[in-house]
């Protein structure tokens, strides 16, 4: 089986997200990172997007689950995660999550790692 990897960097998200209420206040600026494990073989040979995955569908299909508001970094990267294996059936996908909650830190995330064996689909 190759292990080829579809990336998606540092996708910009604004939601809902943080433990206090007052934290849910406002959007914040969240980043996401997707690594999605798959064949591409057939892709490169037909060159056709319908046999990969097509990464603009991966982008609406986040966006459009950001709009529901979370409590942690954690759940929504959980989401993603379970979105992403459900719906464009790679062989693995990572997600990292970045928020910028304290002026005096860069950011916090959270990175997982999840394979297809292990969804609930």
């Amino acid at each position: 089986m190759r292990h080829d990897r579809l990336t998606i960097s540092d996708l910009e998200l604004w939601t809902r997200i943080g433990v206090t209420a007052g934290e849910r206040e406002a959007e914040q600026r969240i980043l996401i990172s997707i690594v999605m494990t798959l064949d591409v073989a057939k892709a490169a040979e037909h060159d056709d997007v319908k046999d990969t995955i097509d990464y603009l569908a991966v982008r609406n299909a986040i966006l459009d689950l950001g709009r529901i508001g979370r409590k942690t970094v954690e759940r929504l990267a959980e989401d993603i995660a379970t979105l992403i294996l459900e719906r464009f059936k790679p062989d693995s996908v990572e997600v990292a999550v970045k928020k910028f909650p304290f002026s005096a830190t860069r950011e916090v995330s959270i990175r997982i790692q999840r394979n297809r064996e292990h969804s609930s689909s």
